[in-house]
């Protein structure tokens, strides 16, 4: 299966009469939720689907509670999950402090698996009607 892409036309800000360029964006052809997750690895597997959603919430559960210690949650085949912080610079490294941070976020570092689905992907360009 190939993945979609549309053009999307983008100017430079920096250059406002520059002509516009146009860059492939993937189109999402639907999406799914935990239900229908937890349905189908319930139909791979012996578990039952209230069993795949209790793991699935416990996950999430285990890893916030890893995340929050400031560890590294390797998941493999899935991959990597990290805290990352953004924040202003100071003067010295003694000057550092949590009020320099500015934000926080989750690093996701995908598993061999999953790069290799990258790697292997193709595309098409989605007809326009």
């Amino acid at each position: 299966m190939a993945i979609l892409i549309t053009p999307i036309g983008k100017t430079n800000p920096r250059q406002p009469d520059a002509p516009l360029l146009y860059y492939p964006k993937a189109t999402k052809t639907g999406e799914v939720d935990l239900e229908k997750v937890t349905e189908e690895i319930a139909q791979a597997t012996s578990l039952t689907q209230a069993d795949c959603y209790a793991a699935v919430i416990s996950l999430v559960k285990v890893l916030e509670d890893h995340l929050e210690k400031g560890e590294i949650v390797r998941l493999e085949p899935l991959g990597t999950f990290q805290i990352s912080v953004k924040g202003t610079a100071s003067d010295s490294a003694a000057g550092v402090s949590k009020d320099n941070v500015t934000r926080a976020s989750i690093i996701f570092r995908p598993g061999k698996k999953l790069k290799k689905l990258v790697g292997n992907l193709s595309y098409v360009r989605k007809k326009i009607s």
